[in-house]
């Protein structure tokens, strides 16, 4: 599944000047997805039409957020519990409550979970710089061809938006959203179906918003909770090793809903509600265009996708653009999970990718394509 896809390792990305445009970028920039443990899906605002991140913003918070990484995980790889290790380890990591250190230890935390036997975890604790060779990135702008497309590139490109729900919904995969004040982000339709898709997984790898405006900056809404087991990173006296004090922090701050303000919005995590009212009225008016076709009718699907996330206030390039995204929602949503008339989703994503029209019929009491 994920071999089709473009990674950039953590280590690639920390030697960017840029984050280019895919067809520009040498071919070595990207690592193979077999040689990879744990893979994340950046979802983000674009900063212009042709550039999505024109201040260099994004990449600076990922920088930052990559080095977190690398030192984290040589922290975690000396196992000596007591004072001097305490000391030794705040010196390096004073807190994990600050932008990017938190995203990065949980980053750190699921790729060692991902190691598949403790031959291959060993590595990492023999040494911990080596992490950056088994994280990998998938940023569109840089991952995905962009216009203008060979006819190769085209296909590579729709076979990869095929994709992209299956990606963001995978266990081997997180959600890094990248965010800043006043952004837009959850009025924008990609922006807006990454995130719900991202938050409709089954296990505990939420996605995780990354401040890319407050780099660095401690975070000023935690639960007691969790503020409290996070304390043991910083415990002088020792009493864990930093791989222990790194699970015991991880467990409370997997849960976003530790982590609200008072207006249900959190710097570490989207609130569910956020995403999931309207998401439930999107949900709501795609039924009854297939029950209520009759024999022998006809429905074109493209015309009511097309104006499906404008009815929700969600904005698109184009038509195009309107009808992929919600394409995409259904598709990750329901069309797996499903059985009959609706279970069309995938088939609609394959058709539309491909130039195919989106017309149905029923016939002989099946919905089927013209």
């Amino acid at each position: 599944m994920f071999q089709q896809y473009r990674y950039i390792s953590a280590r690639t990305l920390l030697g960017m000047p840029k984050l280019a445009r895919c067809q520009s970028l040498p071919q070595n920039t990207w690592t193979p997805a077999e040689n990879l443990w744990h893979l994340v899906f950046i979802s983000h605002r674009w900063g212009s039409q042709n550039d999505p991140d024109p201040s260099g913003l994004q990449l600076a918070a990922l920088k930052l957020m990559v080095q977190r990484i690398a030192d984290i995980a040589e922290t975690i790889s000396d196992e000596r519990v007591g004072v001097e290790a305490a000391q030794d380890r705040v010196a390096r990591i004073p807190s994990l409550r600050r932008q990017g250190t938190l995203q990065a230890a949980h980053l750190v935390f699921r790729s060692l979970c991902m190691a598949e036997s403790m031959l291959d975890a060993q590595v990492i604790w023999n040494d911990g710089r080596g992490i950056l060779d088994i994280i990998g990135f998938w940023y569109d702008y840089s991952c995905l061809p962009q216009d203008p497309k060979t006819p190769s590139e085209a296909r590579e490109f729709a076979q990869t938006l095929q994709g992209i729900g299956d990606m963001i919904l995978s266990s081997r995969v997180s959600t890094l959203i990248l965010r800043k004040e006043g952004d837009g982000y959850l009025s924008r339709g990609w922006c807006f179906a990454e995130s719900m898709i991202a938050q409709s997984k089954n296990d505990t790898n939420m996605p995780l918003v990354l401040r890319t405006d407050q780099c660095s900056e401690p975070f000023s809404v935690f639960d007691e909770t969790a503020k409290a087991s996070m304390m043991h990173w910083e415990d002088p006296s020792g009493a864990m090793s930093a791989w222990e004090a790194l699970s015991v922090a991880i467990q409370p701050t997997a849960l976003p809903m530790l982590l609200k303000s008072e207006r249900l919005t959190s710097e570490f995590a989207l609130a569910q509600a956020d995403t999931t009212t309207i998401g439930f009225r999107l949900l709501a008016h795609i039924h009854p265009w297939l029950t209520v076709l009759q024999e022998g009718e006809h429905l074109d699907l493209s015309v009511h996708l097309a104006t499906l996330l404008q009815s929700q206030e969600l904005g698109c390039r184009d038509d195009k653009d309107y009808i992929l995204v919600s394409l995409l929602l259904l598709k990750s949503l329901i069309g797996e999970r499903t059985v009959g008339d609706i279970a069309i989703w995938s088939e609609a994503l394959v058709r539309f990718t491909e130039g195919l029209p989106l017309c149905l019929t029923r016939r002989y009491g099946m919905v089927e394509w013209q």
